[in-house]
């Protein structure tokens, strides 16, 4: 990885290759997380240079994926899909970071782009419950010639349930993304720059209390039947629940290295979270959330070397 930082630094033409490339190679269905290191050299760039060369990055990137685009697929959208909704949104995050220093208020420019792009949404579509079931319904018919009967009614019967939470998943995946970007190219940053840097940022990383009541209202919002105004804040809650997982995920590591528990724990924590995600950030979330009011990291003592 740290060849490839490397390699990313050298110039801009270097960035622009690496980032085109991998954006190219994440398209490729087994390989779609690659396009975190795609996002990660445009913040990389940022981050060391600043708004300028992150720009011209970004352009490059997107005119040379948009031309490769076009003649595999016939169409350069996918170039501009890229450009919008990871490289520029990386800008914005590396800008801030760069700025600030403040992984507090990275995260709460991630959420609320996230928000933002749930709002565009609903504006747009206006029901995306009926949105999704249509969506999904069409997926169906195009899977009837492959799948048997029985597997395809079981799928149909879920359609509601997964129609429900179609938007609020995809805005937490795509704000989850941004957030691993922009911590692979502050590590970056850190192993060629600073050493030991991304570490000290991670085991700090806290929510403040503002942005917990935030959240809390938003959650009162989601419990009551208040129709789209419910479905709107849950789908909110669904992306909260990712930016504070990352928090109580930075909160156990810091709480293990403070009491000087042995790495073990760290591997177990990840071994759940590949076993059970959906349970794993809750609990994570959970521990991120009541961090922001209890301040967990002062309360613990520092184990003795």
């Amino acid at each position: 990885m740290r060849a490839l930082a490397n390699y990313i630094m050298r110039g801009p033409v270097q960035a622009v290759l690496v980032t085109a490339a991998l954006a190219l190679v994440s398209l490729i269905p087994v390989l779609g997380m690659v396009s975190v290191l795609s996002g990660a050299a445009v913040a990389l760039v940022t981050l060391r240079h600043g708004a300028r060369q992150g720009l011209m990055v970004l352009l490059g990137a997107s005119l040379v994926a948009s031309i490769f685009m076009y003649f595999i697929f016939g169409t350069m959208v996918l170039g501009l899909m890229f450009a919008l909704l990871l490289w520029l949104p990386l800008l914005c995050l590396a800008l801030i970071l760069r700025s600030s220093s403040s992984w507090s208020m990275v995260l709460d420019a991630a959420a609320a782009m996230g928000v933002a792009g749930i709002t565009l949404f609903y504006l747009l579509i206006g029901d995306p419950l009926q949105f999704w079931q249509m969506a999904l319904g069409k997926m169906l018919e195009l899977m009837g010639s492959q799948e048997g009967m029985a597997e395809l009614v079981q799928i149909e019967q879920q359609i509601p349930a997964m129609a429900e939470w179609m938007t609020g998943m995809l805005t937490a995946a795509l704000v989850m993304g941004l957030v691993l970007s922009i911590m692979v190219a502050r590590w970056w940053q850190s192993l060629l720059f600073n050493p030991g840097g991304f570490q000290q940022e991670f085991y700090g990383l806290r929510q403040s209390k503002i942005a917990s009541l935030t959240v809390l209202v938003i959650l009162l919002f989601s419990l009551f039947d208040l129709g789209v105004v419910s479905n709107f804040a849950g789908d909110i809650m669904i992306t909260v629940v990712v930016v504070y997982s990352i928090v109580g995920l930075a909160l156990i590591h810091a709480l293990v290295a403070r009491s000087g528990k042995h790495p073990a724990w760290l591997v177990s924590i990840y071994v759940l979270m590949f076993i059970m995600p959906p349970h794993m950030m809750m609990a994570l979330a959970s521990a991120g959330f009541a961090d922001s009011w209890l301040d967990f990291r002062k309360r613990l003592p520092v184990a003795k070397q």
